[in-house]
C-alpha cells in the first residue's frame, strides 16, 4: 500500500465531497465499509446502505473549506489511516453562513479483487469513515473541556480570503490564508520556507509556484525572497524591513521598481 497516495486520493475525495460531488467517496469505499457521523446515532454498515441513505435525502446547501491540514499513519503494509482536520462553513438558502471545526478519518485497506481478463490484482479502499467535530481548547483546559461554553457557545465565520495550498516536508498538506504569510524564502536544497505569523513550514513547492498562487496579494522582491507588502515596515536603499524584525535584500538594479511596486500596493490597501 502506497499511503502518500492514500493521502491524495483522502484530500480529492474530501474537497470533491464538499463541492457536492460525492461519486469519488462512493467509489473508492469497500463494500462492507462503516460509516460514523459527527451526530448521535449515524451510524451506517456496507456501501450499499450508505449510498441508499443519501438518496434519500436531497441536499440544497453549498460548503467552503479552508485551513485544511491532512496526515497519514501507515499501520501496517496493507493499511493507513489518513486524518483531515479543517473549517468547514456550511451555506444555508436563507442566507446564515454556519462554520464549525471538521475532523474526518478514512481508514484505509487493501483489496484483492479479480478483473474482466480473470487477472488478481490488489486497490486501495476506504474501510471505515469516521467524522467528528473538535472542540477548542480553552486555556485553563489541559485534558477535558470544562469550559467548553465559554470557547464554542457559536460559530464563527472565518474570512473568505485568498489561500496557497501546499504539501509540507513532512507530507502534511496545508491551505494557508495568504494574509497570515510574513514572507517566505527559497532554501539550499529548493525548498521554501513559508514565514507565518506564528511558524515556520517547509514546502517543497518550486518557488515560482508560490509566487502563482499568491500574485496580486504577495510581492517578489528577490529571486529567493517573497514578502506580504502590508507586513513592509520601511525600505530603504536595497534592502526591506518586514514587521517580524526580519531584513530581506533587493537586487540594485529592481529597487527602484521594487520600492514603487511596495508603495502602491500599501496606498492601494489603506483606501
Amino acid at each position: 500500500m502506497n499511503p502518500k497516495e492514500c493521502l491524495d486520493k483522502s484530500v480529492y475525495i474530501l474537497t470533491e465531497y464538499y463541492n457536492n460531488r460525492t461519486e469519488p467517496f462512493f467509489a473508492h469505499m469497500a463494500e462492507k465499509a462503516v460509516w460514523h457521523g459527527p451526530a448521535i446515532g449515524q451510524y451506517l454498515v456496507g456501501l450499499e446502505q450508505i449510498r441508499e441513505a443519501w438518496s434519500r435525502e436531497e441536499n440544497p446547501l453549498t460548503f467552503t473549506i479552508g485551513d485544511l491540514k491532512a496526515e497519514y499513519l501507515q499501520t501496517s503494509t496493507k493499511s493507513c489511516e489518513v486524518m483531515m482536520m479543517f473549517v468547514v462553513t456550511t451555506h444555508y438558502p436563507n442566507g446564515d453562513d454556519i462554520s464549525l471545526l471538521q475532523r474526518i478519518q478514512f481508514s484505509w485497506g487493501e483489496t484483492d479483487y479479480t478483473d474482466e481478463n480473470k487477472r488478481r490484482k490488489r486497490i486501495s479502499q476506504i474501510y471505515m469513515t469516521h467524522i467528528s467535530n473538535p472542540v477548542e481548547q480553552h486555556s485553563a483546559d489541559f485534558i477535558y473541556p470544562l469550559h467548553y461554553n465559554e470557547v464554542y457557545n457559536k460559530a464563527e465565520k472565518p474570512p473568505q480570503e485568498p489561500r496557497i495550498s501546499f504539501r509540507g516536508e513532512n507530507k502534511a498538506y496545508y491551505s494557508v490564508a495568504v494574509s497570515t504569510i510574513i514572507w517566505i524564502q527559497t532554501t539550499p536544497d529548493q525548498c521554501c520556507l513559508i514565514h507565518t505569523r506564528d511558524k515556520a513550514l517547509k514546502t517543497r513547492t518550486k518557488m515560482k509556484d508560490i509566487e502563482k498562487q499568491t500574485e496580486g496579494y504577495l510581492i517578489r522582491v528577490h529571486s529567493g525572497y517573497i514578502v506580504n507588502p502590508l507586513d513592509v515596515v520601511s525600505v530603504w536603499r536595497f534592502k526591506v524591513s518586514l514587521s517580524d524584525g526580519t531584513v530581506i535584500p533587493i537586487p540594485e538594479k529592481k529597487y527602484t521598481a521594487v520600492k514603487k511596486k511596495l508603495l502602491e500596493y500599501k496606498a492601494l490597501a489603506s483606501v
